[in-house]
């Protein structure tokens, strides 16, 4: 299993955040996002939507610098929607005082590598634009 990253550093809020990551995340759903989305509905396999990612980690008690607030997105794939295929990608957010340390995370199997890079793209983008001089590091 895969993941793709980008890490940013902003002037916006905590709340900005939240908007930002909400309205990136639905320009990354383009036609086969969304056909791939009503099929799924159609076969009851529908896992779309906004979510809290657990930290179930055995270690999550030792972490001193949890997140202020974190939020994910399950964005549904057009080839094999109707399965339920799709990628989440998750955002981190702490609040530094007088800047916010964002984190973009979107784990993906074997064949969902492009579907992650799109989504962390997309929602990067939507920083930049909203934030101008966001400082934006991929990975």
């Amino acid at each position: 299993m895969g993941s793709k990253q980008a890490q940013l550093k902003t002037a916006l809020s905590v709340k900005q955040c939240a908007e930002v990551f909400r309205t990136g995340a639905q320009s990354a759903r383009g036609v086969g996002s969304v056909l791939g989305g009503v099929a799924a509905k159609v076969m009851g396999n529908d896992l779309s939507g906004y979510f809290t990612p657990d930290n179930d980690s055995p270690f999550a008690a030792l972490d001193d610098d949890p997140p202020d607030f974190s939020v994910g997105v399950f964005v549904p794939k057009f080839s094999g929607g109707g399965q339920g295929n799709g990628t989440a990608i998750h955002m981190y957010v702490w609040d530094r005082g007088t800047t916010r340390t964002v984190e973009l995370f979107a784990p993906h199997g074997i064949g969902g590598g492009m579907h992650a890079r799109k989504l962390v793209t997309k929602v990067a983008e939507a920083f930049t634009g909203a934030d101008p001089g966001a400082q934006v590091a991929t990975g």
